[in-house]
C-alpha cells in the first residue's frame, strides 16, 4: 500500500496475481464452507483497489480490470474441476467413495451423481460431498462431456459458476446460497 505511487499499475497486477492471489486460493475449497471466505473476498477487493488505485469502482469492475473471477466463482470452478476428476477416476478412489454415480436410467435427464439426502443445512447442503454433485448435475452436458481434462479446465476457466447457485433461496443470506 505505501508503495502503490511509484510502482507501475501492470507491475503491481503482476505482484498481486503472483504474490498475494495464491494465498487467497490457497485451500479455499476448505474455506469455501466458511463464513472466512467473505473476509476473503474482501481482502482480494483491497488488494485490487491498491493495485489500480481506485477507491469507486465497484468489486466486479475491478475483478474484470484484472480479468481475474471472483473467489467464490474460482472455487466454484474448482470444485467443478475435481468432480471432472472423480467422474474420469484420476483421483484416489477414497473420494470416489464419497459420491455415489446415478446409475438408474429412468430419468428423463442424464444425472451424472446423485445428490445425497441431508438432515441440517449446516453439515450437510453446505458440504462437498451434497455442493459438488449439485454443480456438476448443473452444468451443461456439453462441458461435463468434454473429452479431455485440459479441454474441460480451459472451457471451465472461462464460465461463470455463480449464475448456477443463484437461485438457491433456501437459506439465510449465506455465502452458498447468495446471489
Amino acid at each position: 500500500m505505501r508503495l502503490k505511487n511509484l510502482i507501475p499499475t501492470e507491475a503491481k497486477l503482476q505482484l498481486y496475481k503472483a504474490a498475494i492471489l495464491p494465498h487467497l486460493t490457497y485451500c479455499h475449497l476448505t474455506w469455501h464452507f466458511c463464513k472466512a471466505s467473505d473476509k476473503l473476498e474482501r481482502i482480494q477487493e483491497r488488494g485490487l483497489r491498491a493495485v489500480f488505485k481506485d477507491k469507486h469502482s465497484s468489486y466486479e469492475k475491478l475483478l474484470a480490470k484484472a480479468d481475474i473471477p471472483s473467489l467464490y466463482n474460482r472455487r466454484l470452478q474448482d470444485i467443478a474441476i475435481s468432480m471432472y476428476k472423480i467422474e474420469q477416476k484420476l483421483l484416489p478412489q477414497r473420494l470416489w467413495n464419497l459420491f455415489q454415480l446415478d446409475s438408474g436410467s429412468y430419468y428423463l435427464r442424464k444425472r451424472e451423481f446423485v445428490l445425497p439426502r441431508f438432515s441440517s443445512v449446516t453439515y450437510g447442503k453446505h458440504s462437498l460431498r451434497y455442493q459438488g454433485p449439485k454443480l456438476w448435475n448443473d452444468l451443461t452436458p456439453r462441458i461435463r462431456n468434454l473429452p479431455s481434462m485440459k479441454q474441460f479446465k480451459s472451457v471451465i476457466r472461462n464460465e461463470d459458476l455463480t449464475v448456477l447457485t443463484a437461485n438457491v433461496r433456501d437459506c439465510r443470506g449465506c455465502n452458498l446460497c447468495r446471489e
